[in-house]
């Protein structure tokens, strides 16, 4: 015995230890795993890159895996890319021990540009939409972010001969000090103020904002509908600007119209939610032109216009008329222009109910339209609170009768605007003024599993009538098919009477002046009346006419109707029937993101602006009865 140890070297069983821990160090060491992929709308998604990286997590040196990725393959496509990875031991392909950090920027023959992982995931302290949507990334350092569900992606249209180039590395869990938190990058404030006018006119045009609430434009001869519910209002469209694709930023009253009136979209004005009154931060349009010499006078109809709710700031007068019938507004409006000096500029906001339910159509109204259906709702508020807002239980009959009381509706509606424009030329203030005719959101009659307006953001509730006749006929028969937004409201305003707002922030909208129209426009809207965030929608159409609904509701009390929300190509399908979410992944997200960024660009503007939270009212009895009357809070057939 004593022979054989004797012929074993003393330092053999280290050797064997330092050989065993030399083979063992590959499968005890980390392993960084990373894998890009591409995907072009309509197609598979492709490897373009993997690769894996072994360090010891004892050792404070990390790699660093560059990556310079050619896709000039995909120039043009639109195209989402993945970059997946993992930080895991090597002999627990299972465990992560940590994150991938990346660092990444687009190379174009026109220079560098940044590929930002866009996301959002705040907002609820501000009243806003409050589900996560987009690739949530994390700040690193050095301008490294990392995801925590492994994977950063970007949907984006590839510029030409553009290369990817990735920097790459570990962040391992024992390195990071305190709980990751979300970073958003940055993408604010890129709009201009709204520029003052070179030459300022003598005397500012009049203007006259006609607004005809629910009024959905496709029940309108000027928009192709067949019925004459509306020669007054076509005869009006034929000597003014017709947008043939206008939306609004929401799709019930009161945030609908303090964006008109503000030019701020609800998220940024704060009137959002059935308890949010405006706040006196926001210049409402009577503020921004009384210094201007305008008297400024409002006579409005539906309880959502109400002092109480804050749209009486800036005017000389304002009168409200619970329901009150177009033609008494438009007396009104003759016996305050009467007195009114021809050199004085008059503005006037018009808020007119005929076509909001509860339909109550005249006799002669009625006759003329009414086709004898036998359905169970004679248009009563009474009758149309049975009818459930969402999958509502509806007849062919039901449905043919409720839309010949709304046809009638519509045509008293039009009526009320003749005499209007009647007591405008027989004031002489038509040529020379500034008319706006609009709806402040449409109506749904269930083609989306909906029925009435504030529950969707489909075509039925989201297109709206928008005709602008500028002074002294200036673009008089035009018939602009380029999409447009209520928040180009204000701007036009401010810019034909030669106005800046007073306060500094930013309008996100534009002059609805046909010469500076785009096609490619990106169009916005949202609707959250509840503050418990149930049906809390927001949409986009982007520029190339796809239309994204996503539902970022947090509560499960109401569900969204799965008809309401997806994915539509709005040019072949503009009645929104098709949806595309799962055959267009790539453009859905691509649409996610749009949504994702401009909920961020809202968010700052509202910080920027204010760091309050809307305020919340209590409202009187009288004010209560009037909201069910016309559909809102519990118990009202519709928002």
């Amino acid at each position: 015995m004593s022979s054989i140890r004797r012929t074993i070297p003393f330092w053999a069983p280290v050797a064997a230890l330092l050989l065993a821990v030399a083979w063992l160090r590959p499968w005890l060491d980390s392993a960084l795993v990373v894998r890009v992929t591409i995907q072009p709308d309509g197609a598979a998604p492709v490897t373009i890159y993997r690769a894996t990286a072994l360090f010891s997590a004892d050792e404070k040196r990390r790699p660093e895996l560059p990556a310079d990725l050619d896709l000039r393959r995909w120039s043009g496509k639109l195209a989402r890319i993945d970059i997946i990875g993992a930080v895991r031991r090597r002999w627990m392909q299972d465990s992560s021990t940590g994150y991938v950090a990346c660092a990444a920027q687009l190379l174009t023959p026109d220079g560098k540009l940044p590929f930002e992982f866009v996301s959002w995931q705040q907002g609820a302290r501000m009243g806003m939409h409050v589900r996560q949507l987009g690739p949530v990334a994390c700040r690193a350092d050095g301008g490294f972010v990392f995801a925590q569900k492994g994977t950063l992606w970007r949907a984006l249209r590839l510029p030409r001969s553009a290369r990817l180039q990735l920097r790459l590395r570990p962040l391992l869990n024992s390195e990071l000090n305190t709980r990751p938190q979300p970073f958003i990058a940055v993408t604010a404030a890129r709009s201009a103020l709204l520029p003052t006018p070179a030459v300022k006119p003598t005397r500012p045009p009049d203007v006259f904002i006609y607004l005809i609430d629910a009024c959905r434009p496709d029940r309108l001869g000027c928009y192709g509908y067949d019925r004459p519910t509306s020669p007054a209002i076509d005869s009006f469209a034929r000597e003014a600007t017709l947008y043939e694709n206008a939306y609004a930023a929401s799709t019930w009253t009161r945030p609908s119209v303090a964006t008109i009136l503000t030019g701020l979209y609800a998220c940024v004005h704060g009137a959002m939610h059935e308890t949010d009154a405006l706040a006196q931060w926001p210049a409402l349009l009577p503020e921004m032109l009384r210094p201007a010499g305008y008297t400024t006078r409002c006579i409005a109809a539906n309880g959502n216009i109400t002092t109480e709710l804050g749209f009486n700031q800036g005017y000389d007068e304002f009168v409200f008329l619970n329901e009150a019938p177009a033609t008494l507004i438009d007396q009104m409006v003759a016996k305050r222009l009467a007195p009114q000096p021809p050199s004085k500029p008059v503005f006037m906001y018009l808020h007119t109910v005929e076509t909001h339910g509860p339909w109550n159509p005249g006799p002669e109204a009625l006759r003329r339209f009414d086709r004898g259906l036998k359905g169970r709702y004679d248009g009563s508020a009474a009758s149309l609170d049975k009818i459930s807002v969402l999958h509502p239980q509806l007849s062919e009959a039901d449905l043919g009768h409720l839309i010949d009381l709304y046809d009638a509706r519509i045509s008293e509606a039009d009526q009320g605007f003749a005499q209007f424009i009647d007591t405008l030329k027989r004031a002489g203030r038509y040529d020379n003024s500034l008319i706006i005719l609009l709806s402040d959101h449409g109506e749904a009659f269930a083609e989306h599993d909906t029925f009435g307006h504030g529950w969707g953001l489909n075509r039925d509730t989201m297109h709206v009538l928008l005709a602008v006749k500028f002074p002294r006929g200036r673009d008089a028969g035009v018939r602009a098919a380029q999409p447009v937004s209520l928040i180009d409201v204000a701007p036009t305003v401010l810019a034909e009477a030669g106005v800046s707002p007073p306060r500094q922030y930013r309008l996100p909208g534009r002059s609805l002046a046909p010469a500076g129209l785009q096609s490619d426009r990106r169009i916005f809207a949202e609707v959250s009346m509840w503050e418990a965030n149930n049906l809390d929608l927001v949409a986009v159409i982007d520029e190339d006419g796809y239309k994204r609904v996503i539902d970022a509701s947090v509560l499960p009390r109401e569900t969204a109707p799965r008809k309401s929300v997806g994915l539509w190509d709005t040019r072949p399908d503009p009645g929104e029937h098709t949806d595309l979410t799962d055959t267009l992944p790539v453009r859905a997200a691509y649409d996610e993101q749009l949504i994702a960024g401009w909920l961020l660009d809202q968010l700052q503007r509202r910080q920027k602006a204010t760091g309050a939270p809307a305020p919340k009212i209590r409202l009187s009895e009288d004010l209560k009865r009037n909201l069910q009357n016309l559909g809102y809070l519990k118990g009202g057939h519709r928002p």
